[in-house]
């Protein structure tokens, strides 16, 4: 199983079935994986902090395959004072969930 660091983007799967939401994720010192959300998007509407949810996550050498893991949500909070205008940033927790769900 890889780290969080090693992944580019990530995905899961909204409660319509078909829907999915796709984003980037990205670091920072205070905050090693998050995603950052557009405000009023339809994923916000779906997780709240500290709901697990599958997800699979994708590396930027597209060769490696898709891991998809169990995935908490840390904490969703304003972007804008990390530079984020009209987003939130979603930080996400892969490592405190010891269900790996396999490879796709």
């Amino acid at each position: 199983m890889s780290t969080p660091q090693k992944y580019s983007s990530a995905e899961f799967q909204l409660e319509n079935p078909g829907i999915f939401y796709q984003f980037k994720l990205r670091k920072h010192l205070s905050e090693p994986m998050f995603a950052v959300v557009k405000k009023g998007s339809k994923a916000l509407a779906c997780i709240k902090p500290g709901d697990i949810i599958p997800m699979t996550y994708h590396f930027q050498d597209k060769t490696i395959p898709v891991e998809k893991r169990a995935t908490r949500i840390k904490y969703i909070t304003d972007g804008s004072p990390m530079g984020y205008k009209d987003h939130f940033m979603i930080a996400l927790d892969v490592d405190c969930v010891e269900n790996n769900m396999g490879a796709a």
